[in-house]
């Protein structure tokens, strides 16, 4: 039986390659590995492809870079083999030139430190029913109540405005409305307090879905932005994490009518049209379907915030 010898790696054929936060970064480890046979009648194994890449000390996929790497430099330990090449060398039988690619969604260096994260906005409307338009009666913005926030039904009064409605049948109104989302990634394999972090703290983020921001957060006003949910996919011993927001001009409030006991609106006499005194809702108040709040922030990590709030590279 022969024997399997592996010389490396050579530190001539090192190459790396640092991207932006979020696409893969790469490093190469070049080993040269031969096959020597014991005696003049030994034949390479049938299964010698497959006893190459066992060969001992040769970087497997999802190995994670030898320590002798890690060691010299720590940020080195996210990466990680994702494929392993061998060539055969023309100057010898049985002889093969192995290149173990090692790759990472992010490495973070001392005076490079820093989070991938990806904000997109896209605009939109929903449609709402406006029985009146502002300004309204409020102490907020354009009068709306302060930050959004209504106790209901103990704490409303009527809004104000001008009144809009025909007999009682309000126009659909549409208000405009933004939707936010925050792409992060999630290193399933760190380790925490001794055990890998695995999986994200799903369970977590769900407790803020339906509510909307106690402060200011991308940008958005205090009670303009709900929390909608997010998504996760793997990308190697990575998650992608895209955390979605929906910011709402109107707080996410929704006019509604004081009604008779039938549910219809109560009307009293308005405007006149062309001669025709037209019934008007008597009563209009806000409703709030999102009453609790949250510290988005604490969504995300503080090195991701800080990407958020500044990020690089500073401006010349």
């Amino acid at each position: 039986m022969g024997t399997w010898t592996l010389t490396g790696p050579k530190a001539e054929t090192f190459a790396q390659t640092r991207n932006m936060p979020g696409t893969e970064h790469t490093f190469d480890l070049v080993y040269d590995v031969h096959w020597t046979a014991a005696s003049a009648v030994d034949t390479f194994p049938a299964d010698g492809n497959d006893q190459l890449f066992a060969v001992s000390g040769l970087p497997k996929v999802r190995d994670r870079v030898p320590a002798a790497f890690r060691n010299t430099a720590k940020y080195m330990k996210a990466y990680v083999c994702r494929s392993v090449q061998a060539t055969p060398r023309a100057e010898g039988m049985y002889r093969w030139e192995v290149r173990c690619t090692f790759g990472t969604l992010q490495v973070t260096v001392a005076d490079e430190q820093a989070e991938y994260v990806a904000v997109t906005r896209q605009s939109g409307v929903r449609q709402a029913q406006a029985w009146r338009l502002g300004p309204y009666n409020g102490p907020g913005t354009n009068g709306f109540p302060t930050n959004g926030s209504v106790t209901w039904p103990t704490g409303v009064s009527d809004i104000g405005g001008t009144k809009i409605d025909l007999n009682g049948n309000p126009p659909m109104y549409e208000v405009p409305q933004m939707t936010v989302t925050v792409e992060v990634l999630w290193d399933r394999t760190k380790v925490v307090s001794g055990n890998p972090q695995a999986e994200p703290p799903t369970s977590s983020w769900s407790t803020y879905i339906g509510k909307r921001n106690n402060a200011a957060f991308l940008g958005c006003d205090t009670g303009t932005l709900v929390y909608r949910g997010f998504s996760v996919s793997p990308a190697h011993e990575w998650y992608r994490i895209a955390h979605t927001f929906v910011w709402d001009e109107w707080y996410h409030l929704e006019q509604v009518t004081g009604p008779i006991p039938t549910g219809a609106p109560a009307c009293t006499s308005g405007v006149t049209i062309a001669g025709l005194v037209v019934l008007q809702a008597d009563k209009v108040v806000w409703f709030q379907k999102y009453q609790s709040t949250a510290n988005f922030s604490n969504i995300v990590d503080s090195l991701q915030l800080a990407e958020l709030t500044a990020p690089k590279p500073a401006a010349v």
